[in-house]
């Protein structure tokens, strides 16, 4: 497949096109790949996405994992929009209805399996990457519009764009409740307006704020190899409140080792995702899982007396 694609590249250009876009993200999928065998998640995707695309979207012109997800695009013109609109939406509430039966019977799919489903979903103009008869991908501002409404349908449901909502029948817009959201780089101080399921969504307060411009502090440290290995876990007392663990990022920065040796001029810096975040009374604590830490700076050939920077970076509140 990989070799399909870099050969189409060649031939390929880019067309604006007008779409209906999908993305159907699985909620759950994290905690589960950790747990299980990772031919079983293999499994799982597989069956998922074949249900869903045979089931629900065989109208969809072009569709692509997103990891723990689905991207579908439905063509749509003039003279079909209301159509395509109405069968669209139809299909993703019948989809969220269903998805936690969508393997039963399935003698591959022994174990148990996330039952929730977000959906996003937004029409509009669209890049389409495309060789001969083939398309490659799509990109531009709907694609990442349908993302944010994607996730923002949590823990469950489906979130639609405005443009959307006067296409479909009386039934169907029934189902759904206005509200005016603030969106990361597509609405952060003027809002945009969505649709949602009330019974299975929750809109997070910071969307229905203006996004103010970040605000990063950091709680620095240094300390040499020898030292981290002394501890299972360190705790760090950060200065001011952060606005979520999510807005936390902790940066591993080391001396760059090639083999045994070191290249004096380089370092080396990697994202550390090992770590915990608590407000004890009032206190806001970040604790690293120092032991993870050394192995993997171990593993990166650090020596015991090299000296690691810690920063943890995060958005005040």
């Amino acid at each position: 497949m990989h070799r399909v694609f870099r050969k189409a590249l060649d031939t390929a250009s880019g067309e604006e096109r007008s779409i209906i876009a999908v993305i159907i993200d699985i909620r759950g999928f994290s905690p589960f790949s950790k747990k299980q065998d990772s031919y079983d998640i293999a499994m799982f995707l597989k069956r998922v996405y074949v249900n869903i695309i045979d089931s629900y979207f065989k109208f969809a012109s072009f569709y692509k994992s997103t990891g723990d997800g689905l991207l579908l695009t439905i063509p749509c013109s003039a003279s079909n929009i209301g159509e395509m609109a109405q069968k669209t939406i139809e299909n993703c509430i019948a989809c969220h209805r269903e998805f936690g039966n969508i393997c039963s019977g399935d003698h591959m799919i022994y174990f148990a399996v996330p039952d929730k489903i977000g959906i996003g979903v937004a029409r509009g103009s669209a890049c389409c990457l495309i060789s001969g008869n083939k398309i490659l991908d799509y990109s531009g501002r709907l694609l990442n519009l349908t993302s944010r409404l994607t996730d923002l349908a949590r823990p469950s449901g489906i979130i639609i764009d405005q443009n959307l909502i006067d296409l479909l029948d009386e039934d169907t817009r029934n189902n759904f409740k206005k509200q005016d959201v603030y969106l990361d780089g597509i609405a952060e101080a003027t809002p945009i307006t969505v649709y949602f399921i009330k019974k299975f969504t929750k809109i997070p307060k910071r969307n229905r704020q203006p996004i103010a411009e970040k605000r990063w502090q950091h709680k620095m440290d240094v300390k040499p190899l020898r030292d981290i290995a002394k501890f299972r876990r360190f705790r760090y007392v950060l200065e001011s409140e952060p606005t979520s663990v999510e807005d936390i990022k902790v940066l591993i920065t080391h001396p760059k080792m090639i083999g045994e040796k070191r290249e004096k001029k380089y370092v080396t810096t990697f994202v550390f995702r090992d770590f915990k975040y608590k407000s004890q009374a009032g206190v806001p604590v970040v604790t690293l899982d120092f032991e993870k830490l050394r192995k993997k700076l171990e593993k990166n050939q650090v020596k015991k007396n090299m000296k690691v920077h810690i920063d943890i970076a995060y958005v005040e509140r």
